[in-house]
Formats: C-alpha cells, structure tokens, sequence
C-alpha cells in the first residue's frame, strides 16, 4: 500500500472527490490487516510471505460494491466497482504481477515471488466470508475454461489473420510492430524521399529511438525540403494513428475473445445469468439515452464503441474475462467488458461531459425506430463511377435513406493492369466525392460491411434476414419497406433470386420487401466519340478483348483502365471525365488512390532524355564488350597472406616431401633425370601466372620465325580450351549483364529527376491556382452583375473548354489570334439579341432595328393590330432571302485564318448555352450591361494571359473600354476565376 498505514491512507486520500474510494480503500486497508493479525502467523512464515525486510508485493485488487443497510448518501454505502456487479466485498489477490520494490528508490526489482504468493494462499485457504459488509480476502481461483461454444470460430480467426498478415507479407514469426510496419513503409514511400529519410520518418512515427537513444524530430526530418512537401510530410506524421493500422486485426482478436469468454462464469457473483440480464437492461438503457441526448462527442464515442459491441446480445458473461500465461507471457481475454464498460462510463463518469436530453425535434432513437423505406445497393465499387452514382440517385427517390454496401475481401482490393489495387477504404472516399454535390448526399450512407463478412451481397440479405436489433445498423428496422437495388446491366438483375426472397419473408415477415432494377446509364456522345478516335485504345479496354456492342455503358474496369492511363497520357483524364459527377471530381479520385496524372504527353524517350537502343546499337555495343574482354589480362597479384593461405602452405609443404620429394633424383623418367631439386613450398598453384607468361614467350617467339613448330611447347586439350571458352562467355555475359544494369540505373536515375520535377511542377502550379484562386465570400461585388459574372466563370467549363482548344494552336500565331477574335465577336452577336430583347424600351429598339415594334403606326390604338391580316401582297418578292439564324449569329470575320475559325466554330457552342443561361437570370439593366462589358473584358484578359506574345499582325477583334482600362498596369486586373 505504498508504504502507509490506514490512517495515513486515510489522509492521503481526505480531499479526494470521490470519498466512496477514499473508504474503500482504507476499509479494505484496515480489514487486511486485522486478517492477517488473526491468523496468529510465526515470524518465519511472515517473512516467507512479505520478506525479511517487508518489501514484497502483491497485485491486489479492491472489489467493493457498496455496504448495505447503511443510509443513502453515506459513501460508504456507494459501490466502487466497475460494470461488473459482484455480490459482496472482496480483497482479491491475482496469480500474477507480484514483485519486490527497492525502499530507496520505489522501482520493482529482479525477483521471483512465487514462493511467498503460494505461502499466502495457503495460509488464507478457508478464511473467506460471505458476509456483505466486511471485505473478504481470497486469491484468484484456477477455474477450467468451457469449450468453444462455436466450435468454426478458431478455423476462422485463423484464416482471417493469414489473410491481413499474408496479404501485406509477413508471417507468424512477426510482431504486431511488423505488422503495422508492413503497412507504414508504402504509405512513407509515396512521399519519394530517399532511404535514410524514410527510415527517420519510421522511426519518428513508430517511436523507435535511433542509436544516440532519441526519436528523431519533425524539424530534423524535413530540414531543407520543399515548403509544399515538408507541409504535406508534417501533417501526415502528426496525424499518424498507430490503431488505425491494428483496426482490422483488433476487430478479429474481439470477436475471437468475445467467443473464449462466452459461459465464462464469475467466482464473485452467485446468479451469472441474472447479472448478463442485468449488464444487457444497463447498456441498452445508456444507450438510448445518449442517442437521445445533445452529447455529440458523446454520440461518436458510441459509434465506435457498437463497431465492437454489435449487439447488447452479445454481452455473454458477467466477468471481466480470464488472465493466463504463456511462455512467460500474461494474457488476459476481455470479451466484451470493455466496449461494455466504456458506454456505462460515460454516463456513470460523464467521460464526454453530461448526457441530456435533446430539447424539441424527434430523438434519434424515435427515427431509428420508426418504420421508413429503406434502399440497399451493395457492390464492389472498385472504383465507383458515374453509373453507380445514377443508380443511387434512382434508388433514393423512393427511400427515406439509402444503404451503399462496399465489399471487402479479405485478401486484397480490386487490381488495376498496373498492379495498383484499390480497397475498399479507399472505394468509400471516392463514393464521398461523387456524393458531394449529389441532392442524395444528405441520405446516403457507405459502408463496409461487418467484420467477417467480405461480400456486400451477403451483408444485404443479411439486413432483410437477420432479427430486428435497434442497436445494429446492419439489421432492416422493424416494420420498413427494403428496396434491393440492382443494375440492368448483365447478369445483375438476377442477382436477388427467388430462394433469397422467399427466405427473407420468412425470417423478417415484418418487412415489406422490394426489387429494383435501373439503369443501364450510357456514355456521353462525347466520350464515344473520343473512344472511336483512339481505337488502340478502344482495342486495350475489356481485358484487351476490346469495347464494341457494350462500349456506351459504363465499366469500372474502364475506369480503372484509364486511370492506369491518365498516370502516362494527359488523354485518360479526358475520358475518365466521363466516369465523375464533376471533371474536377477526377484529380480528387486520383489523389485518394494515390496516383499523379501525367503533366503532359511525351514519347518515353524524350522523358528521360535518353533514346532507345536498335539492333545495331545493341549489337554494336555487344562488340564492343567483346573487344574489351578479349584485351584484358590475368590480373597481376601479390600472393596473399591472409590466414587461409598462409594455413594451406604448411599443408602443401607437407604434401609436396611426401609426393615429390620422395622418388629417386638419379633415374631417368619421361625422357629427363631429376637433376635439380624442387623449390621448396611452390606448387603449380603458386606458379600458375609464371607459367601463363612463359606460355606467351614461348608462342610469340614461335610465330615470329619462319618455319617453326606449328605446335606451342605448351599444348593445352581441347577440354581445357572448351572450359576456358565456358569461363569467357560466362564472364562476357556477366559483363554485358552489369553494362545494361548500369546503363538502366542511370535511366532510372534521370526517371526519378523527371518524377521529382514532374512533383514540383504539380505544387507549383497549385500554390499558383491557390493564388490566384478566391474564395466564394471573398472580394463580393457591389453588382449583381459582376457576382454572376463570377459564378459564370468559376462554375462552368467556359474557361477550361477555351483554354483546352486555345492551347492546341501552335502552329502559326496567326491561328491564336482568329480563334480569339471569333470567340469575342460570337459573344457580342450571341448577346446583342438578348440585350434588345430584354433591357431596352421598345422605343430605343424600334430606333435601333429601324422597324415599330409593334409594325403599326404609333397612333394605331391597343387592339388594332389584332385586326391586321396577314396576306402575301407582293412586297415579299422585295425582300432578300433571311439568312440562316445560326448562320447569322456564328458569321466569320473576314480574313482571319480558318484553322483558328474552326476551332471556334466547334467549341463555341459548347459554351454558349452557359453564357445565355447566366445572362437570362438579370433582369436590371444596369447589371446586365455590367456582365456584358465585364465577360468581353475578361475573356480577352483569359486569352492575353494564356498567351502573352500577341503576333505583330492579330486579325481585328472587337474591344471595348473595360479591356483597354484593364490591360493597363495601372487599373485593377480582370475578375480571377480557377
């Protein structure tokens, strides 16, 4: 106890706020030891237990649920435990955590202290109590386990844990640390940084000290980089959640441990199943009082703690579960005590603050519960695209709420031709992007499915076919209407068949359930039109079998295809624009799988600066090689003296007096006597490189004189020859091997230069979009004029569709120059029209068209042009042919160049409709000639900044005053759109 006695506990504790604890304590404090006092022990066995010099401990713990008979608010009275109601008061003595304590310094020693726990229960064996209102002092029994209720649950658990582990590569030798690990590493290779870095981010983010002992720092990290990066690098280190990596593992091990404590019965409670009753009545009550109350923050810890729970079914036992050890490890299973216990605290304790109930409107609890139309579309959405999105908005017509169940397998995501897999995470945050503008938004929710259960088909019949539990989102609420979703494309519509349903009304005769087929949803002609123009990749689309007769419905594999293309070709973000709600919706789709898109098309080669090798480069170079290995030389060495050889001369010396030295040096033998001794200790080993350079006299000598021998002295076997010429094609191959090793890391070295300045131009360009950008508060207008101005060109493809074209004309200036003129001159004849008509009095317009307007003299009365008659007089014959009304509205400006003419004539219709659109919402004069002058100004501003150098003789375009006032330094620019 720290050191103190009863009474110095007692003060210690005086002031504390829960005084319930304060008594608690010291009770059991003071019943401890008058126990032990009563026991009569000799000094031997006190010693045996705490230590000659009283400096054993043991792991206790204070079970007290309060003392009866005594009168509400009296503390002791007030129970100090935990969820788990015991029946009587308990000084309870674990099996494990026991130690000795130095008294100088309070730190847990070296030691073994079975011998004096098991001294200690012997000596308390059958001093238990029953009486409720003293503390009784026992040991944590050794109980046997039931079986697996669940006898599928191990098999399981397994399978679930090799797939998290194999599919990021590790094994069961790894550590949790390993774990987490495996999935960092990717995430911190994305930031390009070299090896040193990412070690330090590691280590930064794991908590390993490096070897001076200390965790490496953010500002040591990102010392000296990139302002964009090092903002991007901080934020992702300081958001960094280690439970986010063990989320999916925890939520296996919960489930496995929920089933190991299942009839786990408490040796502190006489009614267990009563207690499972009582638990399950206290968590339902919290949890509908939090769900009705105005605790937000309470609300969010309570989603996250029914992802655990499930269900209040599922509290199984009253006990807090059981400890064991294993191979000195202790390990102890809670089942679901502690989900349990973090919802009763919050009210109990008021963790998250107080839990009241909302004031007006229908609660929560109310709305879960009553019945409504339900809509399910599960899928794999690997990744969504504009297709699922029309097909939710259909479903959600009918539905007060809409259920969008992500599939999540357990091995891996769907995997683009790349290798790129896409999970089911990620496939959440691209439905979130595409809902974001969606009128379905606010009823919409994704979801993955539960824990276990990997298809999202399974999780949807499991809505409409498991019982009714307020408590659990994946349960169809009691009483609603279900529409199952499904796609007329394919085979999808059978999707739901007759056996599903008929067991559905079955087991849920509640429900009232529905099917619904939509779709299939085409391409725009748009998209068909630039496939048909690209037919190589037309012919890479469906598994490189091609698109033909489905080409105009929408396919996540073609997304997929293309977003694999869009990393290589700017064209793949013109057809994934297709596959989004929104263009700017593809970057955001692209940024959550982690993927640049490619800056600009380029060939390869020029990327890299480096060309291709042809055959006859390559074989060139291969003669090269082969020159070069024919020119070397055995390499001139001292011989070594390392330990090795210096061990193999004695031995050889030995070898050399036993089998050469032996013989008779005065007998003749192959054509010579033994005439001079032998070196000592040289072998042919040692000789070989004299023998080489002898070899070589001999033959040089032997060549260079006429009539020689036309053998060399030192005639090698052709098996020798052949080893030989086996060594030199292994040496060529190894040598051409490391040339073209070496020629394509420094092709990769000039790839990652490209990438890194590829990155470089992307956040430049974005710090300058952020610029130039304003917010939608920002720098308001006094006009209304102005402001729709605004929102013209922030919220419409006027800009882009321009700028897309304007940037293709590169072949003459004058090209830029007739395209611009063309645009500006439409905008005057498309809205010159729309200005008479809506914002002049009919006098100015019958001055200005030349004509009355209402083709009757002035002094006509009302009502008599009724009585005109419309007959052909001749006076029709008179009049030239009317033009064309398009004709008219697109005329072309003479002299100008026709490619440019072209151009605008294909792209101004597309944006024409924005521009009337936006002009038909003003009705005041004055704000419509604002937008006018202000859109002709800057569109010309738009074009003089996509293009400053203006050729020395543009074709005539018209202008007006605001331009000219807006292109002088000194007045304000022109109105910034991104």
């Amino acid at each position: 106890m720290g050191g103190l006695d009863a009474d110095e506990l007692d003060s210690f504790f005086q002031n504390h706020p829960s005084q319930a604890l304060r008594y608690s304590f010291v009770e059991s404090l003071q019943s401890f030891e008058d126990i032990i006092k009563s026991l009569g022990l000799d000094t031997d066995t006190q010693e045996a237990i705490f230590g000659p010099n009283t400096d054993i401990f043991f792991n206790t713990e204070i079970m007290n649920p309060g003392t009866p008979d005594l009168e509400d608010g009296d503390p002791r009275a007030a129970s100090t435990t935990n969820v788990i109601p015991y029946d009587k008061k308990t000084i309870l003595i674990h099996r494990v955590g026991h130690g000795r304590f130095d008294k100088q310094t309070g730190g847990k020693m070296d030691y073994d202290p079975t011998e004096n726990f098991e001294t200690l229960e012997r000596v308390l064996t059958g001093k238990q109590t029953d009486d409720p209102s003293i503390f009784s002092i026992e040991t944590n029994p050794i109980v046997p386990l039931p079986g697996l209720k669940d006898k599928t649950i191990l098999r399981n658990t397994f399978e679930a844990v090799n797939n998290l582990t194999q599919d990021i590569g590790i094994n069961d030798a790894d550590t949790i640390n390993d774990y987490v690990i495996a999935q960092v590493v990717p995430e911190i290779e994305k930031f390009l940084l070299d090896d040193d870095l990412n070690k330090m981010v590691l280590k930064r983010v794991m908590r390993i000290p490096g070897p001076d002992g200390k965790i490496p720092s953010i500002t040591s990290i990102t010392r000296g980089m990139p302002d964009d990066l090092k903002s991007k690098l901080s934020s992702w280190i300081k958001d960094f959640k280690y439970t986010t990596y063990t989320l999916d593992l925890q939520r296996v091990l919960h489930d496995f441990s929920v089933a190991m404590v299942d009839g786990v019965e408490s040796s502190f409670i006489q009614d267990n199943q009563k207690q499972i009753s009582f638990l399950q009545s206290q968590v339902k009550d919290t949890i509908d009082k939090i769900e009705n109350s105005s605790n937000e923050a309470a609300k969010e810890e309570l989603k996250k703690q029914i992802i655990k729970l499930k269900s209040v079914e599922n509290i199984n036992t009253p006990s807090e579960g059981f400890v064991f050890d294993y191979n000195g490890v202790t390990y102890k299973f809670t089942g679901n005590f502690a989900p349990t216990n973090q919802i009763l605290g919050m009210e109990r304790f008021q963790r998250f603050g107080p839990i009241e109930p909302q004031v007006g409107g229908e609660s929560p609890l109310e709305a879960k519960t009553k019945p409504s139309t339900v809509a399910l579309f599960p899928g794999s959405f690997k990744p969504p695209h504009k297709g699922h999105l029309l097909a939710a908005q259909a479903l959600a017509e009918e539905a007060d709420i809409i259920y969008i169940f992500v599939s999540a397998p357990q091995l891996s995501g769907r995997a683009m031709k790349s290798g790129k897999s896409i999970s089911a995470e990620q496939a959440v945050q691209c439905w979130q992007v595409m809902l974001s503008r969606s009128p379905i938004k606010d009823k919409a929710e994704v979801m993955i499915g539960p824990p276990g259960v990997a298809s999202s088909m399974m999780t949807a019949i499991n809505f409409i076919q498991h019982p009714v539990d307020p408590d659990n989102i994946y349960t169809a609420p009691e009483g609603a209407t279900v529409i199952l979703g499904v796609g007329q494309k394919g085979e999808d519509a059978s999707r739901y068949g007759p056996k599903v349903l008929s067991k559905s009304k079955e087991k849920r005769p509640d429900l009232t359930i529905k099917t619904k087929a939509v779709g299939p949803f085409e391409h725009s002609q748009e998209y068909l039109s630039l496939l048909q123009d690209n037919p190589t990749i037309m012919q890479s689309l469906n598994k490189g079998k091609g698109r033909s007769s489905d080409a105009a419905l929408y396919h996540a594999s073609d997304m997929r295809d293309f977003i694999d293309l869009a990393t290589v070709d700017p064209i793949g973000l013109e057809f994934l624009k297709d596959f989004v709600a929104r263009p700017q919706d593809v970057l955001a789709i692209m940024g959550i799988l982690g993927l640049n898109p490619a800056d600009k098309q380029k060939p390869e080669e020029d990327q890299v600066d480096e060309p291709e090798l042809d055959g006859q480069d390559l074989e060139g170079i291969i003669r090269e090689a082969v020159k070069s290995f024919r020119k070397q030389t055995a390499p001139k060495a001292k011989p070594s003296k390392g330990k090795f050889q210096r061990r193999m001369r004695k031995r050889l010396s030995k070898a050399h007096k036993v089998y050469l030295d032996m013989g008779r040096h005065d007998l003749t033998k192959h054509g010579g006597g033994f005439h001079k001794d032998r070196p000592k200790d040289v072998s042919n080993a040692f000789l070989a490189e004299e023998v080489e350079e002898m070899e070589e006299a001999i033959s040089m000598a032997g060549g260079g004189i006429e009539g020689a021998m036309t053998k060399p002295v030192f005639k090698r076997e052709d098996k020798q020859l052949k080893e030989q010429e086996k060594k030199l094609r292994k040496t060529l191959r190894i040598g051409i091997k490391k040339f073209f090793e070496n020629k394509t890391k420094q092709r990769q070295d000039l790839i990652d230069y490209v990438i890194q300045e590829h990155e470089l131009r992307l956040s430049l360009r974005q710090m300058i979009l952020e610029q130039s950008a304003e917010g939608p508060n920002v720098d308001s207008s006094d006009s209304t004029g102005i402001n729709t101005l605004k929102d013209l060109l922030k919220n419409t493809n006027v800009l882009s569709t321009l700028r897309e074209v304007y940037k293709t004309l590169t072949t003459e200036e004058s090209q830029k120059q007739s395209f611009r003129a063309h645009i500006v001159k439409w905008i005057q004849d498309t809205l010159a029209p729309v200005k008479l008509n809506d914002v002049r009095p009919k006098e100015e317009l019958a001055e200005q068209v030349g004509i009355d307007v209402q083709g009757i003299g002035d002094e006509t009365m009302p009502g008599d042009e009724d009585k005109f008659i419309d007959a052909a007089d001749g006076s029709e014959k008179e009049k030239p042919p009317e033009p064309d009304e398009e004709e008219e509205k697109m005329k072309p400006i003479t002299g100008a160049d026709t490619t440019g003419r072209n151009k605008a004539e294909r792209v101004y219709p597309t944006i024409e409709k924005s521009i009337i659109d936006y002009y038909g919402e003003l009705d005041n004069p004055e704000d419509q000639e604002m937008f006018y002058d202000y859109l002709i100004a800057n569109i010309k501003l738009y074009f003089d900044k996509w293009d400053n150098e203006m050729s020395e003789t543009p074709p005539e375009e018209p202008t007006n005053d605001e331009y000219e006032q807006a292109k002088s330094p000194d007045e304000p620019p022109g109105l910034s759109a991104s």
